[in-house]
């Protein structure tokens, strides 16, 4: 834009602006300080524990010019959540436009910036044999690389940060110092001179001899294994289409079936592994760099083991300058790498050295480490290519977290929410906003429940929470739930108790803003219902901080309870209980499931008599039970899988292929007056009489995935019509089915009502802490609370 000439004979004015969000470590002061000199004003930039304050001053034209093309032409990773500004008095004395040291006087409110892919500029000065850096595996500028994974604490200054280890050389300094350089102030600047070094060793930490880079290359292509360091922890990496070597690290990271994900030198290697839409290109392609996962293609040049009874596979593309060198050192002698996270199974991500010797060393063949720290383990993030739809969230960590959701019910009052057991994410609630920490994993994991306590305080930490009330799960026996308990009493301030399904609703419900009440399908794998029994398949009118539950899935018996998590075959059971009545153990489905007799007959009398079993109306295990009835999984190896395997049997059949009769009933649920249930018993009875009739199984498990769809439009559509709502939000687990959410959609779109999807957090348990904020933040507006705790 034109900026207005200097005169020097117009009077003079001054202004304050303030600005938050993401606005430190993304280059957002030499941009400022170029936009002063271009607009001929002086005052100067400086960082604070709030964020960053500006003052300027010149003729009033100039000052309006500066204001515009602040906020018109910020940089690409910064994101201004607030801007305020004021006239203050004149200086009259200042000569230009200064950057001042930053001022760490005030309670830290600032964003904390998110560790972000190299950028193009980078990379070409990584390949440019004439440029200092050229092969430097930790090169970054302002624009790109670590943020979260250094920092120590705010503000965002190189001393706060783990490359205080590293003094600059004389030339380093001078960029750092200098306003118009691209590394102006870069806190993670470095080079070859002064910065942290590659290094591979062997599994015992012994440096090996030759170059890091070149050597490592040399043994992934004769199929060895190598742990990487990157921005947020280690991979453990290898060649994607060595199904011998893919084998050996499912076998030494005990990962039987889960698949991995698969790195790729270039967006057309992907396209040739995976169908990628555009959109999904554009987020592959982006500074957040997350694995996409995206439908497989029949001639996808990699092992069968790298994702095993699945119609997807998850790609991504480089993100770090090791991992840009590594394939282009290659050459083209391997394309892509499986490139999985380096920990063993629901153990946080590896990230010290010493830490990767004592727990990968009997995973891989190397390691190729760098010196520099990292504090924090951030994972991958994970999204799937919903083709023309917005990709969907399913982990959300690197290049997203520490990111910051507005609510819609704004508190004064900091808060702490911690989420659920499994896919863990924990929140601090501050100025109207959540903060949602990485994911965390599962809470089972002794490791995990520690790194998960670390999480809570290096949050408070970071963005100077000194939490006011604590919002969990009602589930009483979850770990998160019962470190709340604990901590509310030290902290002497309020317990925010929120059901599982409720939070889900308002995660979804605060990604769109939505205040009035709303109708959600809320479907998922287990969650503890204000009726003390196992809620999962649920139909709910949420209005912020209340719900009422409108209809559910017929209850199932499941054997043995949290047991039919695992073992899919109770939940078949169960299912033929409802469909059969007392006499299903007997049936042939049944024998053909349980070959034991004693086995059989002691889940039968469990589920008959309801011994040591539990009331659910999970539509995880449902989905679970019809995939055991198919065949296609009886146990579950990781979480999901039987879901997973049901789905990638039903992409070989199209959806309008196949028959729209309903195969279930709605009606007044018979234990709780004036809620309706849904019965899938005649969808039961119609699976065996076709599997007897030799009904292809893809046509079966697609009638699953339709008549699931079919059943929740139906009873969203009636509930619908009996309130006068017509926004259906969906939330859970489930919910990262792509054909059960998309053939949902598409029917409740031909029903006339609008629908509300996740498009920020996963509507998975990751998804659970922003919900619990939506909901807690209204309630303690409300001066309500489900218990108080005072110490």
């Amino acid at each position: 834009m034109p900026y207005p000439p200097y005169d020097p004979d117009q009077s003079r004015v001054r202004r304050r602006w303030h600005l938050r969000g993401q606005v430190q470590g993304v280059g957002l002061r030499p941009f400022v300080y170029r936009l002063a000199q271009a607009c001929r004003v002086c005052g100067f930039v400086r960082n604070d524990s709030a964020g960053v304050t500006i003052e300027a001053e010149g003729t009033a034209a100039q000052i309006e010019g500066f204001s515009r093309a602040l906020l018109a032409e910020q940089p690409a990773l910064a994101r201004f959540d607030s801007v305020t500004s004021q006239p203050v008095p004149a200086l009259g004395g200042d000569s230009g436009f200064v950057i001042q040291a930053s001022s760490p006087d005030a309670p830290p409110s600032s964003q904390v910036t998110v560790d972000t892919a190299v950028c193009d500029q980078c990379l070409a000065e990584l390949n440019d044999p004439t440029d200092r850096r050229f092969g430097y595996g930790l090169i970054n500028c302002t624009n790109c690389g670590p943020r979260y994974s250094i920092i120590r604490r705010v503000p965002y200054d190189r001393p706060n940060t783990a490359m205080v280890l590293f003094e600059m050389c004389q030339r380093c300094r001078s960029e750092y110092t200098d306003p118009t350089d691209r590394r102006f102030h870069a806190q993670p600047i470095a080079c070859h001179e002064c910065g942290p070094r590659l290094e591979l060793v062997d599994p015992k930490g012994k440096a090996l001899p030759g170059d890091p880079i070149d050597e490592s290359v040399d043994r992934l292509v004769r199929g060895q294994i190598a742990a990487i360091k990157g921005l947020g922890g280690f991979h453990l990496a290898v060649r994607s289409d060595d199904e011998q070597a893919v084998s050996r690290l499912r076998r030494l990271k005990h990962r039987d079936a889960k698949p991995f994900a698969v790195m790729c030198a270039s967006v057309e290697q992907a396209r040739g592994l995976a169908h990628l839409s555009d959109r999904a290109i554009q987020l592959m392609n982006g500074p957040q760099c997350p694995v996409v996962l995206a439908t497989r293609r029949k001639d996808a040049a990699i092992a069968p083991a790298v994702a095993p009874q699945n119609h997807r596979v998850g790609v991504m593309l480089p993100y770090t300058p090791i991992q840009h060198l590594l394939f282009t050192r290659a050459s083209g002698r391997f394309g892509s790498l499986v490139m999985t996270s380096a920990n063993p199974t629901d153990a946080p991500l590896v990230i010290d050295n010493q830490e990767a010797v004592a727990r990968l060393g009997d995973m891989c063949d190397a390691i190729l480490w760098h010196d520099r720290p990292i504090q924090r383990p951030v994972d991958d993030s994970v999204w799937i290519d919903m083709g023309a739809g917005d990709p969907l969230p399913v982990r959300r960590a690197r290049g997203y977290a520490p990111g910051a959701l507005p609510l819609p019910y704004p508190s004064d009052l900091p808060g702490v929410c911690l989420g659920g057991e499994l896919k863990n994410t924990v929140a601090v609630v501050r100025n109207g906003e959540a903060i949602l920490s990485q994911h965390l994993g599962e809470l089972t994991h002794p490791l995990t429940l520690d790194h998960f306590k670390k999480t809570i305080g290096d949050l408070c930490d970071l963005f100077g929470v000194e939490s006011r009330w604590i919002a969990c799960d009602l589930h009483p026996l979850y770990l998160s739930t019962a470190h709340a308990k604990a901590l509310a009493p030290k902290l002497g301030c309020p317990l925010v108790e929120v059901q599982h399904h409720h939070a889900h609703a308002a995660a979804v419900m605060a990604e769109h803003g939505i205040t009035g009440p709303t109708l959600c399908v809320v479907c998922d794998g287990v969650g503890y219902g204000t009726d003390g029994t196992s809620w999962g398949g649920e139909l709910l009118r949420v209005d912020g901080a209340s719900f009422e539950r409108l209809a559910r899935l017929r209850p199932l018996v499941l054997p043995g309870g949290d047991a039919a998590a695992k073992d899919t075959r109770r939940s078949a059971l169960a299912l033929l209980h409802l469909a059969l009545g007392d006499d299903f153990g007997e049936h042939p489905a049944a024998r053909s499931l349980v070959h034991d007799p004693r086995e059989r007959q002691v889940f039968t009398t469990m589920i008959q008599r309801r011994v040591n079993g539990s009331l659910s109306s999970s539509a995880g295990r449902v989905l679970d039970g019809m995939a055991s009835l198919l065949g296609l999984c009886h146990y579950n190896q990781f979480e999901a899988q039987a879901g997973l395997a049901l789905e990638a049997c039903a992409s070989q059949v199209p959806p309008e292929a196949i028959e729209n009769r309903p195969w279930f009933e709605i009606r007044d649920d018979p234990l709780t007056p004036g809620l309706r249930q849904i019965d899938f018993s005649p969808l039961v009875l119609r699976l065996l009489d076709a599997k007897c009739l030799g009904v292809p199984l893809p046509y079966l498990a697609a009638l699953i995935h339709e008549q699931m769809a079919l059943a929740w439009a139906d009873a969203a559509g009636e509930a619908a019509a009996g309130t006068g709502i017509d926004g259906v939000a969906l939330s859970g687990g489930v919910f990262c089915n792509q054909r059960i959410t998309e053939r949902l959609t598409t029917h409740l779109l031909r029903r006339g009502l609008r629908v509300f999807r996740h498009r920020q957090v996963p509507p998975n348990d990751g998804g659970l802490s922003l919900g619990q904020a939506a909901v807690a933040t209204q309630r303690l507006a409300m001066g309500s609370c489900c218990r108080s705790t005072t110490p």
